[in-house]
């Protein structure tokens, strides 16, 4: 849980042996490369010269079924499988654009009938027009005296043929266009139509064989890239050249070793207080999943705190107590169980298999504590009701559950703030705004239950925190003159407007219940309009079982929705609001490519 220590490090070699250096950076696979001709010429990235390889790989891995991709791809022309894959794919789409043309002009051409039309009705003296007439316009057709028929009729329109040289005035409406070929003609093209698809599916299905050397192929061409990259950031002067970058500290030793075997000049600094190094997290692998939802909305700089781990908990309880129920958090656990193997082929992928794992366990703990299982209630004396210890019915109790939550997780955010700012009087600035949180919290509650000790504590714990950030808030330095004591008033004074901004923070942290609420209440509904449909004899079952399905399937959606939307909307607004005063640059690590 915290933001790993960093050092500058610079090597200087021989420009001769500058690519080998790279080539060795990159396998060691601990630097960050600075660009050293920022401000000056600035090194682009190198543009992706794979682009026809990743798009032959995203087509094989679409397919829904593939074959076991061969182990030893070493023998196999990736160009030539590309270039092939690719060929698939255009032809299949041409294909599938085809048949849907095709079925658009058989539709229009079934209700004439299977004809030819001769020549001389397309462009002779006398021509074929044909007409879809509404049938409430059907006496306007009549009353023209020019040869015309009905070829076929539907409940909205009649399919009308007129024989004339000119196109008809009176006729409603304009005349329609036809394919020239037969309907029979048609039907044939699309059949040949659906047989050369089937045929370009089984080609791509042959073509998942060489999922893995395409993807083994791709990292090799993107460790490449990212190795001409890396030298388009060096700096080269004469026969030398220097590459420079943020190394973890503990890294140090080897980088060390690296310069010695490649007799390499290198100089290792501490970053100064002007810099701005890259954040680089170190979180158990378990709790890795919070680096992604803290970097989902920025990344703090190097100087900050590491929150990950405080949003990767938060995250999960909010989840658990929007979804409410625990029900649903099982099947979220089979859905889990389902992606678990796929999840561990990458590091990202992972962490996310432990946050996935959190928001299960949360669900289901929140769920079994208000007793709520598919939208029912355990009966009492049942085991379940035994571990039911919250009724979501008792709203002043779940809403004191929900901003309570918010008093911990703001207060908490304050705190850590003034860890960060501890060699600085504007610390106690932010521990005035844990104990204004607090302190309303408990006055609300102290009054609210008849607790006097905790409403006299409250007011107390109001009192001292509304002058700590009358005092603290300012951060200009301390002097006697009345001109800077009242500059220092006036800081103090902007600082406690933003009592009404703390006050709507706290606030908002009732989505939690509403949305809890909301949910149960929904699944709830669902259960009853199926026990209703229950009195329909015959299809009663059928129609039960399918708003049961239906329903809880929608609920079980929104609940998703809504737990990721608010349950980081509650970290990244609310609580970085607080914690966080800097957006940094991540770490981008200088190594070869994860291969799966």
């Amino acid at each position: 849980m915290s933001i790993v220590p960093l050092v500058k490090a610079t090597l200087y070699g021989p420009v001769a042996e500058k690519d080998s250096v790279l080539n060795g950076l990159q396998t060691l696979g601990c630097m960050h490369v600075n660009d050293l001709h920022r401000g000056v010429a600035p090194a682009d990235d190198v543009p992706d010269e794979s682009g026809d390889a990743r798009a032959a790989l995203q087509y094989l891995e679409d397919c829904p079924v593939k074959r076991l991709s061969l182990q030893h791809h070493e023998d196999v022309g990736i160009e030539e499988t590309v270039n092939k894959v690719l060929n698939i794919r255009d032809r299949s789409r041409a294909l599938v654009e085809e048949r849907a043309q095709l079925r658009r002009w058989i539709k229009d051409l079934e209700p004439w009938g299977d004809f030819h039309l001769p020549s001389w009705g397309q462009e002779g003296a006398l021509r074929f027009w044909f007409y879809v007439v509404p049938l409430h316009q059907r006496k306007e057709v009549e009353a023209i005296e020019l040869p015309w028929r009905v070829i076929s009729q539907d409940h909205r329109f009649a399919y009308i043929v007129v024989i004339t040289a000119d196109r008809p005035a009176a006729m409603p409406g304009s005349p329609v266009s036809l394919d020239p070929r037969t309907l029979s003609t048609l039907r044939a093209r699309l059949g040949e139509v659906e047989r050369q698809l089937e045929e370009t599916d089984y080609q791509r299905i042959g073509g998942t064989l060489y999922i893995d050397g395409l993807k083994g192929r791709l990292a090799e061409a993107d460790d490449r890239a990212a190795c001409k990259s890396a030298a388009l950031r060096t700096h080269d002067q004469d026969r030398l050249f220097a590459v420079q970058g943020w190394v973890p500290e503990a890294s140090t030793p080897a980088l060390k070793a690296f310069a010695a075997d490649h007799k390499l000049a290198m100089t290792i600094t501490p970053p100064t207080s002007e810099e701005k190094p890259p954040t680089l997290f170190h979180n158990p692998p378990l709790l890795r999943g919070g680096e992604g939802l803290v970097q989902f909305y920025t990344t703090p700089a190097y100087h900050m705190w590491d929150p990950s781990n405080s949003v990767f908990i938060a995250f999960a309880i909010f989840f658990g107590m929007i979804f409410s129920d625990a029900g649903y958090g099982l099947i979220l656990g089979i859905i889990m169980l389902a992606l678990w193997k796929r999840l561990g082929h990458s590091a990202s992928g992972r962490g996310m298999r432990g946050l996935l794992l959190a928001l299960v366990i949360s669900c289901i703990v929140y769920g079994v504590l208000i007793g709520s299982y598919f939208g029912i209630t355990p009966r009492p004396g049942s085991p379940l009701a035994k571990l039911r210890v919250l009724n979501p019915e008792n709203l002043n109790l779940m809403m004191l559950i929900a901003i309570g939550f918010g008093v911990a997780h703001l207060s908490f955010a304050n705190l850590m703030t003034a860890w960060l700012r501890r060699k600085s009087l504007s610390a106690l600035s932010s521990v005035g705004w844990a104990c204004i949180i607090l302190g309303g919290f408990m006055l609300g509650v102290g009054k609210s239950y008849h607790v006097a000790p905790m409403a006299s504590v409250g007011i107390s714990s109001l009192v001292l925190g509304g002058l700590l950030v009358l005092v603290f808030t300012s951060k200009r330095p301390f002097s006697t003159s009345p001109k800077a004591l009242l500059g220092r008033l006036v800081d103090g004074v902007k600082g406690v407007a933003e009592l009404s901004k703390a006050f709507g923070d706290v606030l908002s942290y009732l989505r939690l219940f509403a949305l809890g609420l909301a949910s149960i209440k929904l699944a709830e509904a669902f259960n009853s309009l199926a026990a209703r449909s229950l009195a329909f004899k015959g299809v009663g079952i059928l129609l039960a079982a399918l708003v049961l399905l239906v329903g809880h399937s929608i609920n079980f959606v929104m609940g998703i929705m809504g737990g990721v939307v608010h349950g980081l909307r509650l970290n990244v607004i609310e609580f970085f609001n607080w914690s966080l005063h800097g957006e940094g640059e991540p770490f981008r690590i200088f190594a070869v490519k994860e291969r799966e």
